[in-house]
């Protein structure tokens, strides 16, 4: 005898086929009920293991063997899924994880972690023959600083204002923020030696045109001028186009944005 025919024949089958369609109805609706009941609260928990989860640990912050470790012992299983750069961490320090800190997840869990490379590392590029403009764009693209601007005369490089030479060599590694001073051409020496005019120019880089000449910087006076950068050649004692044969040492007046104090 078949399942459905000892069903077909049992009493309780028969009492139910002898309800009234109302009677019938409610019947299926408590079965339904009793048995949503049953799977909400005794199987799905049971096969869910529900209860069995706990709260993931911050590894973050934490190096890599370290993190490993607190999630080994806690039940976990870590799985170092990539690295990237970051200037503000070490190498070996946990930058993220998945899932994130304090979730609440089962034994047995995998936690991907990404760990730092530290600092990009940057090579230094080759600045020569560039401009000044262009030498510095690319130095702050890099992250790098531009530090003192120095100028003289040079043959190798003819155009004026174009990079002769760098701080740092092309090539080299340099980490993020490093200042790097650059020199640049103030055109070849002049075939005719004469005085230059320095009028306008800033004073670090009228010393340096001095010196190549072999001129010295006799005195300096400072003269109010809010409207130039400090330290701006406003004159000089001797005019542009003297002859250098004629001219030993200078002096010069540069400018000041500190007003002077009068007395009365």
């Amino acid at each position: 005898m078949s399942f459905l025919q000892k069903i077909e024949q049992s009493s309780v089958w028969q009492r139910f086929l002898s309800f009234r369609w109302w009677q019938k109805l409610l019947t299926l609706f408590a079965a339904v009920l009793f048995f949503t009941l049953v799977m909400d609260f005794l199987v799905m928990p049971w096969y869910t293991r529900l209860g069995a989860e706990y709260e993931l640990p911050d590894v973050t912050e934490k190096s890599m063997a370290e993190a490993m470790n607190i999630l080994e012992d806690n039940g976990f299983i870590p799985i170092i899924q990539d690295s990237v750069y970051d200037s503000d961490r070490p190498t070996g320090i946990i930058v993220r994880q998945n899932p994130p800190s304090f979730s609440t997840v089962k034994k047995g869990r995998r936690v991907y972690l990404v760990k730092s490379n530290g600092e990009k590392p940057i090579y230094m590029p080759d600045l020569t023959t560039l401009t000044r403009q262009n030498a510095e764009f690319k130095l702050r693209e890099l992250g790098l600083q531009v530090g003192r601007i120095a100028e003289r005369f040079s043959r190798a490089h003819p155009y004026k204002g174009t990079v002769i030479s760098q701080s740092e060599l092309p090539g080299e590694l340099v980490s993020q923020r490093t200042e790097v001073h650059l020199t640049l051409s103030l055109g070849p020496p002049p075939s005719q030696r004469v005085l230059p005019n320095l009028v306008g120019k800033t004073l670090n880089n009228v010393r340096e045109e001095l010196a190549a000449l072999g001129i010295d910087v006799n005195n300096i006076r400072t003269q109010y001028q809010p409207r130039l950068v400090p330290n701006t050649v406003v004159s000089q004692s001797i005019p542009g186009g003297t002859s250098l044969k004629d001219v030993n040492s200078i002096d010069l007046v540069v400018s000041s944005d500190t007003e002077p104090d009068y007395q009365n």
